[in-house]
């Protein structure tokens, strides 16, 4: 089948265009009228310029020559000859307003008309050139009102006859060139207006030398283009000799091309005219040739761009372009579909491999804005989405600037800097290692911020330190233990011996004591007097108190010798908090009925193998530390509560204890299960209590013992037991 191509119907079709054509050919005929028109209007503007400023010229050398006839048919021109004289001129010369003769003082020796002798004069001479005419500047006639100038001639005599010259017909000669597109405008050398199409700023004496025409420098001839009250008119300024005054003759440029403007429409709607007729003539066979296969294109190429891949060809067109267009789009289509799918697939891999790690990774862009992040950094930081909007890193961070400023010093440096131990978004009882560090390879610049969760190393590394510690003190502690029994064992054996010897029950002592000469009586009294006994049993009490030490620190240097058994974990923490209650000192100094036991228990715990004794000394001993916490320092929710949960954990069971104390700070928390150490007041504790809770579930029973607390938030220690027990 036979085809044209695009181009030969284009070709075949641009001669009839004519659109551009004919509107290039409009904007040249325009242009020359234009130009053609402005060179009239400039021809005219310095014609009447120059004829106006002759005939403004002409006006002022005529009254200076009637004025000199003046002083020559008085005879011989001097002041007295001209005084006689005077009566009448007025009337023989009506272009002047009045007449006056001044004295060589510039007194008024006659007027005319008569009869105005006493009327102001506002004009001095004095200082001028006695030999020239002087003209004053245009003002107001105190005489008349009228617009007038004074002239002045020098008499014999040393006098000057002044003539007040109306302007009036002047005036009105002017005006009658006016128009409704032509502005006249004549001034003084000072810009004051004299004749202005506005009559009444001629009136207030309005000055326009500010003007810009009035500044510009034309050559003889020629126009100049200015702006005035916000319009843009063409003028010329011609100066008009022996008065210093200055003709502007111009037009506004709106009436200038009005006709050129008119004239170019016209031609142009009927060129537009001439081409629609032409475009209706040729749209039907275009668009049903043309545009109608490129429309199809088109809205494949939007479902591509939608992602809706079109599965049929396109349709057969007529033109070999058109024809060859749709093959290559179908082919395009199918590798455009192809590699999308590609890219997917390799972004969703990408993506899976970044979200699955179980470090939080953040994309800071290189103007430190933070732009991608994976699920880790989802769930750190509270985000709905991986794809976020580009926020600056410091606003992410939190006004972090030890954040900002290791991911700067990765971007200057180009290499990787990291911040340890560090506390990231709302969870500040975790501890986090920050490293930023380049991107390599690639066209986009930026930093990765890898963010990774050490709490458990941190917490292990000051486990393996306490522990480490606990098998120090161990050896230590037991040798002190049996060391410190010995003289222990004297002490209390001889108060308990001082007890016996003065016993009444004992008959040996009441003989010896008559033997001595005294009643065994009178020597209890004695000793009631001097509070021996009490001394006897003080120092029998702190030996129990000591024994209860060393019995303890035995305990600590030889753990695991309870006999083990299944124990069910909610009734041992049942019995712990029943024994709590019955507890001497609880009961006395803690008041430990008064807190509110919240029990969180998970239905789906297995029971254990452990010693229970032991495990119920640990829960005992971390009930008491509790409710003296609370007690000494208060509560931060009110009323104190101990918070009991359990839950399971694959092969081994979660025991959390958390109070709403006071709570720790790190300092105090890093060294809380050190043997002897205690924030207690002296004498109200040993410090060795959560020592040896520690060595009990860690030595004895194989499991993990934590503790997290801040300050003013309470404190939670957490215990991890094995199900089957302590493995060999």
């Amino acid at each position: 089948m036979s085809r044209s191509s695009v181009s030969q119907i284009f070709q075949g079709k641009l001669v009839q265009w004519i659109l551009v054509p004919g509107l290039f050919m409009t904007f040249v005929l325009v242009s020359i009228i234009g130009i053609n028109q402005v060179k009239t209007l400039e021809r005219e503007v310095v014609q009447l310029s120059r004829s106006l400023s002759r005939n403004v010229e002409f006006y002022i050398d005529g009254a200076e020559d009637v004025l000199r006839s003046v002083a020559i048919m008085s005879g011989d021109g001097r002041v007295e000859s001209l005084r006689v004289y005077f009566d009448g001129l007025h009337k023989l010369f009506g272009q002047f307003e009045r007449l006056l003769l001044l004295d060589k003082n510039e007194n008024i020796v006659a007027v005319s008309p008569h009869g105005i002798k006493g009327i102001d004069f506002p004009i001095r001479f004095s200082g001028s050139d006695k030999s020239k005419r002087v003209l004053t500047s245009p003002i107001i006639s105190p005489h008349s009102g009228k617009l007038v100038v004074y002239i002045s001639i020098p008499v014999e005599g040393g006098g000057k006859l002044v003539a007040e010259l109306s302007l009036a017909t002047l005036q009105n000669f002017i005006y009658g060139f006016l128009s409704s597109n032509r502005i006249i405008i004549l001034t003084d050398s000072y810009g004051n207006l004299i004749v202005h199409p506005d009559r009444e700023l001629v009136k207030t004496q309005a000055n326009v030398g500010a003007l810009d025409v009035f500044k510009k420098k034309l050559d003889p001839g020629q126009g100049g283009f200015y702006r005035a009250e916000g319009r843009l008119c063409f003028g010329r300024v011609e100066n008009i000799s022996g008065t210093g005054w200055k003709m502007l003759v111009a037009c506004s440029v709106y009436s200038l091309f009005q006709p050129v403007l008119a004239l170019g429409l016209l031609i142009t709607l009927l060129v537009v005219f001439f081409f629609m007729v032409l475009l209706f003539a040729l749209k039907k066979q275009f668009r049903q040739q043309v545009v109608g296969p490129l429309v199809g294109y088109v809205k494949k190429l939007s479902a591509v761009a939608k992602g809706d891949y079109p599965t049929a060809t396109s349709a057969e067109s007529d033109f070999t372009e058109l024809d060859e267009l749709g093959r290559v789009f179908d082919s395009m289509a199918e590798q455009v579909r192809e590699r999308e799918h590609d890219l997917t697939v390799s972004k969703r891999y990408f993506q899976s491999v970044i979200d699955s790690m179980p470090s939080a990774l953040i994309w800071v862009d290189e103007d430190m804005n933070v732009c991608q992040c994976n699920l880790k950094a989802l769930e750190l930081f509270d985000l709905e989405s991986t794809e976020i909007e580009p926020e600056n890193v410091e606003v992410f961070f939190g006004g972090r600037k030890d954040v900002v400023q290791v991911i700067a010093e990765a971007k200057d440096r180009n290499s990787p800097r990291t911040l340890e131990r560090t506390g990231v978004g709302n969870d500040s009882s975790s501890s986090f290692d920050i490293t930023a560090f380049p991107l390599r390879g690639f066209e986009v610049k930026g930093i990765v911020v890898r963010i990774d969760d050490v709490t458990s190393r941190v917490r292990m590394e000051e486990i393996m330190v306490q522990t480490e510690k606990m098998m120090s003190v161990g050896g230590l502690a037991a040798g002190m233990a049996h060391e410190i029994n010995n003289p222990l064992g004297g002490i209390m054996q001889g108060a308990q011996n001082l007890e016996r010897k003065f016993s009444p029950d004992i008959k040996a002592n009441i003989d010896a004591a008559d033997e001595a000469g005294c009643s065994l009586e009178s020597m209890q009294k004695y000793m009631e007097s001097r509070n021996v006994s009490s001394i006897i049993e003080g120092i029998r009490d702190s030996g129990l108190r000591a024994a209860r030490i060393v019995s303890n620190m035995l305990d600590f240097s030889k753990p695991g010798k309870d006999v083990v058994s299944t124990v069910n974990v909610h009734e041992l923490i049942e019995d712990s908090l029943e024994l709590s209650a019955k507890d001497y000192d609880l009961k006395r100094k803690y008041d430990f009925m008064h807190i509110n036991i919240v029990r969180e228990f998970s239905r789906d715990i297995p029971d254990i193998i452990c010693s229970r004794t032991e495990i119920e000394q640990v829960l005992l001993n971390l009930f008491k530390n509790s409710a003296q916490a609370m007690s000494d320092h208060g509560s931060s929710g009110g009323t104190p509560h101990i918070y009991i949960r359990t839950r399971s954990r694959q092969d081994a069971v979660v025991i959390e204890i958390e109070d709403n104390g006071p709570g720790m700070n790190p300092d105090v928390r890093k060294r809380i299960f050190e043997p002897f150490y205690t924030t207690k007041a002296s004498g109200a504790g040993t410090g060795l209590g959560l020592s040896v809770s520690y060595f009990i579930i860690t030595q004895n029973h194989g499991g993990t013992f934590t503790v997290s607390s801040m300050p003013g938030r309470g404190a939670r220690f957490t215990i991890t037991l094995p199900v089957q027990g302590r493995r060999p």
